[in-house]
């Protein structure tokens, strides 16, 4: 399972690289909110933490059950919740529009997984 999880993350991850880099804008638009160069630049600025994190779950999919592999679970899942939670959160103060919910919910998801993952 972790390999699978691993795979899907890492290629969820890389699709943001681009986005995130060269259109920031219409991934905050897409959330409702307007994308001004504030927006902008913390998008650019994040893009290239995006790819470093496919490479790395690319790279880990193949790791047996041990410490670098807790690592990348336990550490994967608090992002993927925090996103979750912190998307959730503009929500409910009216801050996102619905399209944000879905986004929490896969963000949740791929928290769930990771957990799961880290001994399977």
């Amino acid at each position: 399972m972790f390999r699978l999880v691993s795979m899907f993350s890492a290629v969820l991850c890389l699709a943001l690289f681009p986005v995130l880099l060269f259109n920031s804008g219409f991934y905050v638009e897409s959330y409702g909110l307007n994308a001004d160069a504030g927006a902008d630049f913390l998008g650019r600025r994040a893009s290239p933490m995006f790819l470093g994190l496919a490479i790395l779950l690319w790279m880990g999919r193949d790791l047996e059950i041990g410490r670098a592999r807790d690592a990348i679970c336990i550490g994967m899942a608090v992002m993927w919740a925090g996103i979750a939670l912190t998307g959730t959160y503009e929500f409910v103060m009216g801050n996102a529009r619905p399209t944000i919910v879905l986004a929490a919910l896969v963000e949740a998801a791929f928290a769930a997984a990771f957990v799961i993952a880290r001994t399977r």
